[in-house]
């Protein structure tokens, strides 16, 4: 019975975030199926990612010049360093985490992952739909409350700024096959804005 009590507040404190940030999804049922990049290469995946757009998230709410650090520890695990500046604030706030491939003895490799954050109880999934390694990447994600319903999070990730115009037909049709345009918020990374931002946690890479 108490289980039962935790799992309806549960639900009903993630149908308030619906209603709270738009463009976060929320649906019944389980998580749908996706397929990931095979064979994935972690140490080419590693490096700095610019987000140039995303759904939107309860942990990213008004986040822009969004980037994320990934370098390989010791163990073989991922470090992870996000970093983000919420204006109208010039500090940027960060978010140190690590990542381990969740199935790294299978032939091929998925690019299955699993993040879990300094401070946060919750581990979540990293699955990248589609990547170049060395221009853009496509991120999902979904958390799923007993069967009941889930929450998708995504994110376009790209080596620069900006995406190349030769890489966004792919992004593109990785979108259209994947994810939902309309609820996908692009990340602002004007220059002035960016670079703005005290560098007590990490400066912005391009000032």
């Amino acid at each position: 019975m108490r289980f039962i009590y935790r799992l309806e507040l549960l639900i009903a404190a993630v149908l308030c975030l619906a209603f709270v940030i738009e463009a976060l999804i929320i649906s019944s049922g389980t998580c749908p199926k996706r397929p990931v990049v095979r064979n994935f290469n972690v140490s080419r995946y590693t490096g700095l990612w610019y987000e140039i757009s995303r759904y939107e998230q309860p942990f990213q709410l008004g986040g822009e010049c969004v980037t994320a650090q990934y370098s390989l520890n010791k163990d073989g695990t991922v470090r992870v360093f996000n970093s983000m500046l919420i204006p109208p604030n010039d500090v940027r706030s960060s978010i140190v985490g690590r990542a381990v491939v969740s199935y790294p003895n299978k032939d091929p490799v998925p690019a299955k992952l699993i993040v879990t954050f300094n401070g946060v109880p919750v581990a979540s999934n990293y699955w990248v739909l589609d990547t170049d390694y060395d221009n853009f990447s496509v991120v999902w994600s979904c958390f799923q409350i007993g069967g009941i319903i889930h929450t998708q999070g995504a994110w376009i990730l790209s080596r620069e700024p900006e995406l190349s115009d030769s890489i966004k037909h792919r992004v593109q049709e990785a979108i259209d096959r994947y994810l939902e345009e309309s609820h996908l918020r692009k990340t602002n990374h004007n220059y002035e804005l960016c670079c703005s931002s005290q560098p007590d946690i990490q400066s912005y890479p391009e000032c």
